[in-house]
């Protein structure tokens, strides 16, 4: 009990950096659903790259068996927060571009259904939001912390010196990553056992 209040306390002294890190999540779907609507040619090209590689990853995580499935999507999901934390050092650029190339490959793949006159609103609903609500909290927290990384080694924290306040907020990060680790756990078991049988509701 003591370690999850230390968790939410350290989250909600972040809450502005996980603000700021869910508004590029948003403004990549925004551009990409807006960009691909008025056929943009040169995103059209990047996302079918993008549409080719989540295929390939959705037969490997979809057609073998569940546990093989349930790993990778949670390796995957591990690494890529884990990147937008370690990435940070970088005065927060990686973290940033990260999560505006996800949020616009979200937008991508809207777009395209409503192009082809899917029910987007459902789809989203059913294929997205049940284990987005999981997924995406630990992604913002991640991207939170690298973007206060980078930050801080501009600006550090008051009173430390530039490694001072990245050993600070690099434990502050570990304080909170068994949870990210958990909220990982539960964002897989639900797209790969949850998530095919919402979908074929659709059907």
């Amino acid at each position: 009990m003591l370690k999850f209040k230390m968790q939410f306390l350290l989250l909600k002294e972040n809450l502005n950096w996980m603000i700021i890190a869910a508004f590029f999540f948003c403004a990549g779907i925004g551009t990409a659903a807006f960009l691909l609507n008025n056929e943009n040619l040169f995103l059209g090209e990047l996302t079918a790259s993008q549409f080719k590689m989540l295929r390939e990853m959705a037969e490997f995580i979809f057609t073998g068996h569940p546990l093989m499935g349930i790993l990778y999507l949670f390796i995957h999901n591990l690494l890529v927060s884990l990147q937008m934390m370690l990435l940070g050092v970088i005065i927060g650029i990686p973290p940033l571009l990260g999560l505006f190339a996800n949020g616009a490959l979200l937008g991508s793949v809207a777009a395209a259904l409503a192009g082809e006159g899917m029910p987007v609103f459902s789809l989203m609903l059913l294929g997205i939001l049940p284990h987005g609500i999981f997924e995406l909290p630990a992604l913002f927290i991640s991207a939170a912390f690298g973007l206060k990384v980078g930050f801080h080694l501009i600006f550090p924290l008051t009173g430390k010196k530039r490694g001072e306040s990245l050993l600070t907020i690099w434990r502050e990060y570990w304080s909170v990553f068994p949870l990210v680790l958990k909220l990982l756990i539960l964002a897989s078991i639900l797209e790969v056992l949850v998530t095919p049988h919402l979908i074929q509701q659709l059907r």
